[in-house]
């Protein structure tokens, strides 16, 4: 039984650690392969906190539909990215990026009430500007749709990721979510003062 605890308590702030950088954005429009995009979401300390506390979020809120939220998020990301293939200019979109960060923190923490439907529009607002990003860094060309599979699915990995806290029972579940809170809390604070 602690051996598990120990598992789920140092299961998901591990992953901040496993980060290379601050922000995985580059904007250089150069990365194309599926590769490239799969790695990319485990780049950055945003991506790993966002996408696998929106899963852990998803578990935390409860019901009968959790990958509801994730599924938002990814649809809301592939919108963000044609958006910027279509040439819609988004001023300080890192912004939004760190700013997801923040909320995502503050949501783990005091979120557990919201409707289904108005945690679907926030984790569809974060994905908006997380793709948003992820089309910058891929640029349109011939090999963009591999490299928007490749990050998609590693969305999706880490998505899921965070919502296998929820194997671990409710106790452990909570505290996770507490911690996990804490370190995009502080993270989104990070980013925001260094943007």
């Amino acid at each position: 039984m602690n051996i598990v605890k120990i598992k789920a308590g140092f299961s998901l702030p591990a992953l901040s650690v496993l980060s290379f950088s601050a922000h995985g954005h580059t904007g250089m429009g150069s990365i194309q392969s599926f590769a490239e995009g799969f790695s990319h979401p485990f780049s950055g300390i945003d991506h790993l906190l966002v996408m696998s506390a929106i899963g852990l979020w998803a578990v935390l809120l409860g019901g009968r539909r959790p990958w509801l939220l994730p599924l938002a998020f990814l649809l809301a990301m592939a919108g963000g990215a044609l958006l910027d293939w279509a040439g819609v200019a988004v001023d300080n979109a890192e912004i939004w990026v760190a700013f997801s960060v923040l909320m995502l923190g503050f949501l783990l923490r005091f979120g557990r009430r919201f409707t289904r439907g108005t945690a679907i529009a926030l984790v569809a607002a974060f994905g908006l500007g997380h793709g948003y990003v992820h089309g910058a860094d891929m640029g349109i060309d011939a090999n963009a749709a591999r490299y928007a599979l490749g990050f998609l699915t590693a969305t999706l990995t880490l998505h899921a990721f965070g919502m296998m806290a929820g194997l671990f029972g409710p106790l452990v579940l909570k505290k996770l979510g507490t911690v996990m809170a804490l370190l995009c809390t502080l993270t989104g604070v990070l980013l925001l003062a260094g943007a």
